[in-house]
């Protein structure tokens, strides 16, 4: 495939990008009492699954017995799923008093029985508390399912096992569960199933007829001697299978991909041993064609390739697992980032709402302001603003003498430059403390968060007195503004290398001029030796704004390979800012009255700085301009690659949880390096350094580390 059309070909499946629920930070799918937890709201491990399911059931417990008591006949929770969180979820129901049932469609704890005979079970994160009743130590499967069954029991947990849940749906208050058996009525319904139930099928011929010889899961590797196996995968399970079952049979391996993308390095390396050893038949780029009664037919190259029909006694179809869409959507659970429209109205009312402000504040200064400054009248809008700007600068006013207080309230430009900052430094403030909040909760080591937000808050803080007040006073409003310069360094910002004339003081002029090379030429690329990208994470105000106000919505940033293809549009844009400035400094002598630098500011600064990017924060996460557009993030890509020091390193303890791919801003699939433990930098991702990836790791896999020097923690 050509590399253009790749960018807007289909998006395949990653394993570091799963489907989920919708859900709200209380855990509430899109169907009205009725939340996700566990495995299939994306909760890794076992003990992760214990505590969200006793937390979840704890919460709404409170709200259960605010509510008064539970109608005769009915339950106050209906929990499909006995799983982890599932039981755990239940127990904590019990001890509240309050009326539970457990729907299961498969075994009790059906993940953990699909497990291989005799694996081991690891209590991690070991330090993460477990809460509520339910058991849980180092054990092996075995032991697990013997201690669970058993509590099951003992706590006197109703658990109904076998019984497929087929509907939900809301009659009033209460919620109707339909499953093969009854039907039951529920104040609130918590679903806990995870995926081992529903298993990827291959969907070719054979495989119903024969389908007593057909696995997803291998259980005993004992059961298959001397067999003729053919595993159907290229992930971990189909991996470990195969290494499970090479010494004792004869075992052929079949992937659709052209080579190992999804296991993880001990596995990939382990299974190329064997092939090396003639134990394993390896068949890369191949596809599941037919399954015989006594054989099975695969295609090499493509679906329609060269075929083989090679004997067979068992067949093992390991292509992964999937969410119940079907049941999901006669429920009316809408997956994560789903467009409908609803969410259609929000984006074009997010629009017209951003747009508004920015052509407000363009009033006066020509297409950006429209269509604003055809319909008011500059008499009104100076008068308007001239009294909310007296509001807001009431704290400062008394700093300046009479004469120069008129100035500031007759200079509309410093008024809504301002009103602006001031509201942008508000709003990081605000957004700034509950995003440090929240990850502090999450981080082992505190302080890398602390310092980052504190970092941002400060540098926007400090910048918007420098320009505001202490610019103003020293500089007067005409060069105060140029002070932003220091703060957001060319290719960012560009005038403290334009708009300069004769009749400017020499030392004004040259210091911001010499200032701005600096900033752009030593301190940017010294940051980019040691720091990688962190000034767009640690000090950039564009990028502040990402990481405060956007940060709750970081998760719904572009993920996946193509959505990676698209980072070539800062570079673009860099090449468009150098080329600009030199024209309008070269042949304009340094004026932007000309088309070049309108064109540029138009499209860029109004549109891809500002208008587009704040607009879809709540869509794509925060980081569309500061990954897509921005010339200063790809000039420090540039640098950092070119001799950067730092990197995230790895680390043999990844479990594939992908929490830290779902977290990433900028879209690197962090787990693709934590699962191979390579190390991931500005030469192979477009990493921001933001650290938000080593806090939510549970297995502490990922850390910082510069070149010659130990390893760290966020």
């Amino acid at each position: 495939m050509l590399p253009l059309r790749r960018l807007w070909a289909p998006k395949r499946p990653e394993p570091s990008y799963p489907r989920l629920p919708a859900v709200s930070e209380s855990g509430e799918t899109t169907v009205r009492g009725l939340y996700a937890v566990g495995e299939i709201a994306g909760t890794p491990l076992i003990k992760y699954g214990l505590n969200e399911g006793h937390d979840l059931a704890c919460r709404l417990g409170v709200e259960l017995k605010a509510e008064g008591p539970c109608p005769g006949g009915a339950f106050d929770f209906v929990i499909i799923g006995a799983g982890a969180a599932g039981l755990a979820a239940a127990s904590a129901a019990q001890e509240l008093g309050l009326k539970a049932v457990v729907v299961e469609a498969n075994h009790l704890a059906e993940t953990v029985y699909t497990m291989t005979k005799g694996k081991v079970i690891f209590a991690e994160p070991e330090g993460v508390e477990k809460k509520g009743r339910i058991w849980f130590e180092e054990c092996t499967k075995e032991e697990l399912l013997e201690r669970w069954g058993k509590q099951v029991v003992e706590l006197g947990l109703d658990v109904r096992t076998f019984e497929k849940v087929e509907d939900v749906r809301r009659e009033g208050e209460m919620l109707a569960v339909e499953s093969t058996k009854e039907t039951y009525k529920a104040r609130r319904v918590i679903l806990a199933a995870g995926k081992a139930g529903n298993p990827r099928k291959a969907g070719v011929p054979g495989e119903v007829e024969h389908a007593a010889r057909i696995d997803h899961r291998l259980i005993d590797p004992d059961l298959h001697r001397g067999q003729d196996v053919f595993i159907y995968g290229g992930g971990d399970v189909a991996l470990e299978a195969a290494l499970a079952l090479c010494d004792a049979n004869r075992v052929t391996l079949v992937t659709i991909d052209p080579e190992f993308i999804y296991p993880k390095k001990r596995n990939v390396e382990a299974v190329q041993a064997k092939v090396a050893e003639g134990k394993i038949q390896l068949h890369f780029s191949s596809t599941l064609v037919a399954i015989g009664e006594r054989d099975v037919t695969f295609s090499t190259g493509t679906h329609d390739g060269e075929t083989q029909t090679i004997p067979n006694d068992h067949v093992f179809e390991m292509i992964g697992a999937e969410l119940p869409l079907g049941f999901f959507k006669k429920v009316g659970i809408k997956l994560d980032n789903s467009w409908n429209a609803k969410r259609w109205i929000g984006l074009a009312a997010a629009f017209v709402l951003v747009y508004s402000l920015y052509a407000l504040k363009s009033y006066g200064k020509g297409l950006s302001a429209f269509p604003f400054q055809q319909l008011v009248a500059p008499e009104t809008y100076d008068a308007t603003l001239r009294s909310i700007f007296k509001v807001c600068f009431a704290p400062f006013g008394w700093i300046f003498t009479d004469a120069a207080y008129a100035d500031i309230v007759g200079d509309r430009g410093y008024q809504q430059g301002y009103l602006y900052s001031l509201l942008y430094t508000i709003v990081m403030i605000v957004f700034g403390w509950e995003a440090m909040v929240r990850w502090r909760g999450i981080a082992r080591d505190k302080r890398y968060q602390t310092y980052r937000y504190a970092s941002l808050i400060g540098f926007q803080v400090l910048f918007f007195l420098i320009v505001n007040i202490i610019g103003v006073q020293a500089l007067s409003t005409q060069y105060a503004w140029r002070a932003w310069g220091l703060y957001q360094p060319f290719p960012l910002f560009f005038n403290v290398f334009f708009w300069w004339s004769d009749g400017d003081p020499v030392n004004v002029k040259w210091f911001f001029i010499v200032a701005g090379l600096l900033g752009t030429f030593a301190f940017i690329p010294w940051m980019a030796r040691y720091h990688g990208k962190r000034f767009c994470t640690w000090i950039c105000g564009c990028g502040g704004l990402a990481e405060t106000l956007g940060d709750r919505w970081r998760h719904l940033a572009p993920k996946g390979e193509r959505s990676r293809l698209w980072d070539f549009q800062g570079f673009v844009v860099l090449a468009a800012s150098v080329i600009v400035a030199l024209v309008v400094i070269g042949i304009y002598e340094t004026s932007g009255s000309n088309g070049w630098w309108r064109s540029y500011n138009y499209l860029v600064d109004f549109w891809l700085v500002a208008v587009i990017p704040i607009t879809l924060y709540p869509f794509f996460g925060g980081k569309v301009w500061c990954r897509y557009w921005c010339p200063l993030a790809a000039f420090n890509q540039v640098l950092s690659a070119w001799f950067g020091k730092l990197k995230i390193s790895s680390n043999e303890h990844c479990i594939s949880c992908t929490q830290c791919s779902k977290y990433c801003q900028v879209g690197v699939d962090v787990m693709a390096f934590a699962k191979n433990q390579e190390s991931f930098d500005n030469r192979n991702s477009s990493c921001i350094h933001c650290g938000i990836c080593i806090d939510v790791c549970p297995m502490n896999v990922l850390s910082f580390e510069t070149d010659g020097a130990k390893p760290t923690s966020g």
